[in-house]
């Protein structure tokens, strides 16, 4: 079985996109699937750094705790365990393909056929050891494609690894060609360089459905971001409609209006591939889930925005050394530090909020643990050139701090809402009949795929959707299906 976390992807946007392609590869994949109707049940935060832990967990945010990428401890980490671990704690091989929350890496390696940790990993560690050279390249290509889409920046010696590497790690030579055109197209023409996000989802796809080839884990995991980025930037150009008023002009709506259709085109091609292995491979299921939704929200045109350009230089400037923290990994504009003790991370807090002020505000300060600290200091639109530290006017460049003009001019035209997608197909079945038009809490899909392999689950883990469990047993004879009720209402196994 294999789950492709194509993430934020409602149904508005698949469907649409199979009407404007119809003998797409989605287009035959919607036909025959099982489609459920989902919602992600957070009462916190909306964010993938949160709802993909709701996912993999089983729970909603308020159980597991989880608030920020590569946080370790949290009230429900033990309690609640994530879905590979319960897996292969039941015998089960797993892969892990980028997923959200995929850190740190297990030290117990038992029926772990690979394992990629997520995008934002502080280090550079996978299973099997080899693939730590994709890795460190992955990270790097996320802080570059943050905000703004930032050429340059990668190290020769990341570069030349990874090309020394490509055919060991799996990267197929219709992903070089499509990086090739990428670099050739914007060249041509500048803005197609925020295109350069799908490529990073093809090399990443490719090297763990290699993975997955080699392997032939019993469950495995495939994380995408770049249909999720194009929204949030470019829903105001392909769905204008959907605002009572939209603030972006005619220009960038045709420039931009079809960012999210190439990005769902990348999106096919993973789909393709998938589809394919499931027909050589007859007893594969695909489940393609979002774990949330996007949809449109008032806007801006958006000029520029505050960010941090050097992190130690804006530590100094507020009064920390270097050995007094470290900074994390994290989704821009958002900056996460870990202090080297409970005294300082509390000190840290205190000037963020007492201490500092940035275009009239102090910074948003979001504690995760004892020691790590998420802070923003977002500002779009500005025109400064100082902030104030402890009364004291500090320059920006003395701050680390600097305004960036965006290159696309689109803040968020789209946010995060809690209806998701879940759909489930193979090579050759018609699902169809199985799907449920009700509204299903999203954590039910993963007591679903407990059930289709028969691994027990308990309280606070929901009862799973009968007829996604359905789906996921049936495999053409109607006499080879698994009841549900198998696994419901089992006591966690260990």
């Amino acid at each position: 079985m294999l789950v492709l976390e194509l993430n934020e992807v409602p149904y508005k946007v698949i469907d649409a996109f199979v009407q404007r392609h119809p003998h797409s590869h989605w287009a035959e994949a919607v036909q025959r699937a099982a489609r459920f109707e989902v919602f992600n049940p957070d009462s916190g935060q909306l964010h993938p750094k949160v709802s993909w832990q709701t996912f993999h967990r089983g729970v909603p945010d308020h159980v597991h705790g989880f608030l920020e990428y590569n946080q370790t401890d949290a009230p429900g980490a033990e309690s609640c365990p994530n879905i590979w671990d319960r897996l292969r704690r039941a015998g089960h091989s797993v892969g892990v393909g980028a997923s959200i929350g995929a850190w740190p890496v297990p030290e117990d390696h038992e029926n772990i056929a690979f394992y990629l940790p997520d995008p934002f990993a502080p280090e550079p560690v996978a299973i099997p050891e080899r693939l730590a050279t994709f890795q460190q390249f992955n990270t790097r290509a996320v802080a570059h494609s943050g905000r703004n889409v930032r050429t340059g920046g990668f190290r020769f010696l990341d570069v030349a690894r990874l090309a020394g590497n490509m055919a060991m790690l799996g990267i197929s030579p219709a992903t070089v060609w499509s990086t090739v055109e990428q670099l050739i197209d914007e060249r041509r023409n500048h803005k197609r360089v925020v295109r350069r996000r799908n490529i990073q989802a093809l090399l990443s796809f490719d090297v763990v459905l290699h993975q997955i080839r080699k392997q032939h884990p019993a469950f495995a995991t495939i994380f995408a971001n770049h249909v999720a980025a194009a929204m949030h930037r470019y829903w105001a150009a392909a769905f204008p409609d959907d605002y009572e008023q939209n603030n972006m002009h005619e220009d960038w709506r045709r420039d931009y209006g079809d960012e999210i259709d190439v990005a769902m085109t990348h999106a096919d091609h993973m789909i393709g591939r998938l589809l394919k292995l499931a027909r050589e491979q007859q007893d594969v299921k695909i489940l393609v889930t979002s774990s949330m939704g996007q949809h449109a929200i008032e806007h801006e045109v958006t000029h520029n925005q505050l960010m941090i350009s050097d992190m130690q230089a804006f530590m100094r400037a507020i009064g920390f050394e270097n050995d007094e923290y470290r900074q994390l990994p994290g989704m821009e504009p958002e900056y996460v530090i870990d202090c080297r003790d409970e005294a300082t991370a509390d000190r840290f807090r205190g000037v963020l909020r007492q201490q500092v002020v940035v275009d009239g505000e102090p910074p948003m300060v979001k504690p995760s643990n004892a020691t790590q600290t998420a802070f923003l200091v977002f500002r779009t639109n500005v025109d400064i050139d100082r902030i104030l530290v402890n009364d004291r006017e500090v320059p920006l460049t003395e701050a680390g701090l600097h305004v960036e003009a965006i290159q696309d001019m689109a803040g968020s035209t789209a946010q995060h809402v809690p209806a998701g997608s879940c759909l489930v197909f193979d090579g050759r079945n018609d699902l169809s009949r199985h799907s449920d038009a009700r509204e299903h809490d999203m954590t039910r899909i993963t007591t679903s795929i407990l059930a289709h392999f028969d691994v027990p689950w308990d309280a606070p883990l929901q009862e799973p959707i009968e007829a996604l469990v359905n789906a996921l047993n049936d495999s053409g004879q109607a006499s080879s299906q698994r009841s549900v009720g198998l696994t419901t209402g089992s006591t966690v196994a260990g």
